[in-house]
């Protein structure tokens, strides 16, 4: 079964995914974390759910410093290598310890691309793994007709 967490930009998608998860305590996986100055979007970082380890993710263009080697671009900000490489570690360790469900934030345009983590979401769902995932509402039916997600569950107002 694959729970979804949607809305639109800034609707707290992230929160109510964290939310879904401190009200189950079931599973593992990941939440974005956004870091804003002023009303600019500085940042996010990835926060596993069971540990509350942070890990730097995404930087918009302007904060950039040039010292962490880019995988992906897309429109301002640019997700860093070291961030997809850690979360497919840590995905591939669950998948092993059987962790269910494992939460991902957020399947997005990159995944449609067949970037960001389209890898490890088309491996999850193979394996049929248990998932509560973050889609934007405005990709909520691209998404499911990439992915061919047919048993699925909104979750959250």
């Amino acid at each position: 079964m694959v729970k979804i967490v949607t809305g639109k930009i800034n609707s707290y998608k992230s929160t109510r995914l964290q939310v879904y998860y401190e009200d189950t305590l079931l599973g593992d996986g990941f939440i974005a974390k956004k870091h804003m100055i002023d009303n600019l979007v500085h940042s996010y970082d990835l926060v596993k759910l069971s540990t509350k380890e942070t890990t730097p993710y995404i930087i918009r263009d302007d904060f950039y410093n040039g010292i962490s080697d880019i995988k992906y671009v897309i429109g301002p900000y640019y997700m860093l290598a070291s961030a997809i490489e850690y979360v497919e570690k840590e995905i591939e360790k669950m998948i092993q310890q059987k962790v269910s469900p494992i939460f991902l934030d957020e399947i997005s345009l990159l995944e449609l691309s067949e970037k960001g983590f389209y890898s490890i979401l088309k491996k999850l769902l193979l394996l049929n793994i248990d998932l509560c995932i973050v889609v934007r509402e405005d990709l909520l039916e691209k998404v499911l007709e990439k992915f061919s997600i047919k048993n699925y569950e909104i979750i959250g107002d």
